[in-house]
């Protein structure tokens, strides 16, 4: 993949002279990478050897004049957005591939952290992976699940408030429920009083349940 405009984004090298993990941050519908890079400095104490990117979407957003998008969302029927995700899943694949490939780095030490749409993407390409992630974290998201479920061995970590009106609460229960029965491992936690955001209590959550798995 050439440098363009979808490689130009927000990115924070590690503490550490030689980067050990990549932490891919994937933001949601009608954001762009500029979003949750902010998250950095609030965790890079903790995760002092990784290197932080936050790509924008593939796609412009299609219901606004600015923002990004990693699929359309104008169609939220569940056959039409699963097809869209499996569409444009590889060119998401090819960007972290080639920072993967800039910082030699593998998927066993990459962890992917989205929110919404992103955490929608990121649960999609774990799940897809022939060589499972370090972790993946999705905060307020939705299951897409996929016709070819290949990856069960990347532990996933769902956070939800349970306020939220964008994305109801009861998808990351949904979720919880899949990978229960696909014997995947995950924690969860629904935050009351929540809406549709990231809090303190979920990022310590996150924090917490990468060190349980020896992930940082």
């Amino acid at each position: 993949m050439q440098r363009n405009q979808f490689l130009d984004y927000p990115e924070i090298a590690s503490l550490t002279p030689i980067p050990e993990k990549l932490v891919v941050l994937l933001h949601g519908l009608g954001s762009d990478g500029n979003d949750l890079i902010n998250l950095v400095p609030y965790i890079q104490k903790t995760m002092p050897a990784c290197y932080f990117v936050s790509p924008h979407g593939i796609e412009a957003y299609d219901m606004a004049p600015f923002g990004r998008q990693w699929f359309s969302l104008r169609d939220r029927s569940a056959s039409v957005v699963l097809k869209l995700a499996e569409k444009n899943a590889p060119l998401i694949n090819e960007l972290i591939k080639h920072k993967q490939k800039e910082l030699n780095i593998t998927n066993k030490n990459t962890i992917l952290i989205g929110f919404s749409q992103g955490a929608m993407i990121a649960m999609y390409l774990t799940l897809t992976q022939r060589e499972p992630y370090g972790a993946t974290i999705a905060f307020s998201g939705r299951l897409l699940p996929p016709t070819n479920l290949i990856n069960i061995f990347t532990p996933i970590c769902l956070i939800h408030g349970n306020e939220d009106d964008v994305v109801d609460h009861q998808e990351t229960n949904n979720a919880a429920k899949y990978f229960t029965e696909k014997q995947i491992k995950h924690e969860k936690l629904i935050i009351d009083n929540l809406a549709h955001s990231i809090d303190d209590k979920g990022l310590k959550f996150a924090l917490q349940f990468l060190k349980n798995y020896k992930i940082i």
